[in-house]
């Protein structure tokens, strides 16, 4: 038994708890992504920044040099005496026009990498990175060396890691924030549109809902998504073989009704007229009983005869309706057409009358079937065709690329209109006679099962009067075993 359905997760629960932690994490992995490329955009800005400001102060810090040192006799500026004795480093003063808010970190060395002038706030000792052009790291600054050849000398300019770090900080934190912000609106975004798109599915299970044993109409598929248009297709198919198991159901019973009713009512009647007559001839005796009419008790017996006629069809209509073809296997027809007539021929009214004309070849013909199927259609045709008429009966298998089973007789046949109603299902054409109505529907039945066509001919090729019905099957394998 199925929990209750207040206990179950709805599918936009399920979807909502399955694809918002899938977008967390998207989201997450997003978002250290771009704190990654901004962090580098963010460098990147800063390291421009620094080497414009770079080539700026270049040209102040060479007026400033000249004014505070005299080059060599080679025309280079040094950073010691005369007797190599290193130089303390002037003191730069502030720049004419410079707009910089936060103090320069900045230091003018000769050659030989000695400090000739520096900034106010850059340290009095060098920075700790080569005499090379480019950019380079200390654990406290990030540094960007300028050679000018015509002075012979480096200008370096520091930015403090630990600035670029907070500016960094803070430009990812405002980020994340704002992506944090967003994230529940997504969230919630996410399950309204899953259950926005759900109504279709509510929709299909509504109508399924609403079908039942008097409503099994199609459901509506229009406007459906591709994935509910199968499954509503799979649900249709299955009400329509539901509808034909009803009907099925619904045609047998009919049929039991109708085909039981007159044998029942008529033995009754003969039992109670045998009943009668016997205790009216027998009045006088002392038991007040009676030999039964001889004539009444045949009668009787003939129509409780019938009414097991009739029930054998019923059951074999029944049995015919419900078949499949999981039971099929290879059927030799030849051999089925000769068990079936032997079994007409111990009857004493078909041994003259029912004829089996035996292919030329011994070879089989061989069928894909139900052998019990088909041998209840074979039956319920030689049965038709004796009670129908007098004349003979012809039992004939047909072999070839689609071999056929044919039951022929040579009564008076049937007319154009009969022709066209013994098509139908479950019609009878002749009342004084028995198998018209069930039988054919039996044989229709287990043809259709099959596969098989049902062909009636009245009368037959060459014959003057007389019915031919032949049942040809498809696809036969006509090879002998």
């Amino acid at each position: 038994m199925s929990p209750p359905f207040a206990r179950a997760p709805s599918l936009a629960q399920h979807l909502s708890r399955t694809l918002i932690p899938a977008v967390v994490v998207v989201w997450l992995v997003g978002t250290g992504l771009v704190t990654w490329f901004v962090d580098r955009q963010i460098q990147h800005n800063f390291d421009l920044e620094l080497v414009e400001s770079t080539h700026r102060q270049l040209y102040p810090a060479l007026l400033d040099l000249q004014l505070r040192h005299r080059p060599d006799a080679a025309g280079a500026y040094l950073a010691t005496d005369e007797h190599g004795e290193a130089l303390e480093p002037q003191v730069m003063g502030a720049i004419p026009g410079d707009t910089q808010t936060e103090p320069l970190l900045m230091q003018l060395r000769d050659a030989q990498g000695g400090v000739l002038l520096r900034t106010p706030a850059s340290p009095t000792a060098a920075f700790a990175v080569p005499l090379q052009a480019g950019f380079f790291n200390t654990p406290e600054y990030r540094v960007f060396s300028l050679y000018d050849e015509s002075h012979r000398v480096w200008l370096q300019l520091a930015d403090p890691l630990e600035e670029r770090s907070e500016a960094s900080e803070r430009t990812l934190l405002g980020l994340v924030a704002v992506l944090l912000v967003m994230l529940p609106v997504l969230a919630w975004l996410i399950h309204w549109i899953t259950r926005r798109e759900l109504r279709t599915v509510r929709h299909l299970q509504q109508q399924i809902t609403a079908r039942s044993g008097s409503n099994l109409q199609p459901l509506n598929l229009a406007h459906m998504p591709l994935e509910l248009r199968a499954v509503g297709d799979g649900v249709n198919q299955l009400l329509e073989r539901l509808g034909e198991a009803l009907n099925v159901e619904r045609s047998l019973a009919a049929n039991a009704a109708h085909e039981l009713r007159t044998p029942l009512a008529e033995v009754r009647l003969r039992l109670h007229t045998a009943l009668g007559q016997a205790q009216s001839r027998h009045a006088d005796t002392e038991t007040g009983e009676g030999c039964v009419p001889v004539a009444e008790v045949r009668a009787a017996l003939q129509s409780l005869e019938t009414l097991s006629h009739r029930t054998e069809r019923l059951l074999q209509l029944s049995r015919a309706e419900g078949a499949d073809g999981a039971h099929f296997a290879r059927v030799d027809l030849v051999r089925l057409a000769e068990q079936v007539a032997q079994t007409f021929w111990q009857q004493t009214q078909a041994q003259k009358r029912l004829d089996w004309l035996a292919p030329e070849t011994d070879a089989p013909v061989w069928v894909q079937g139900d052998i019990d199927g088909l041998a209840i259609v074979l039956r319920n045709l030689i049965d038709n065709a004796l009670h129908h008429t007098d004349a003979q009966v012809e039992l004939e298998v047909q072999p070839g690329a689609r071999p056929a089973l044919v039951v022929r007789d040579h009564g008076r046949g049937l007319t154009a209109a009969q022709l066209e109603q013994i098509q139908l299902r479950h019609a009878r054409i002749d009342s004084q006679h028995v198998g018209y109505g069930l039988g054919m529907s039996i044989v229709r039945t287990l043809a259709d099962k099959h596969g098989a066509e049902l062909v009636f001919t009245s009368p037959p090729a060459g014959c003057a009067q007389g019915l031919e019905v032949r049942l040809v099957f498809p696809g036969a394998e006509g090879r002998a075993g």
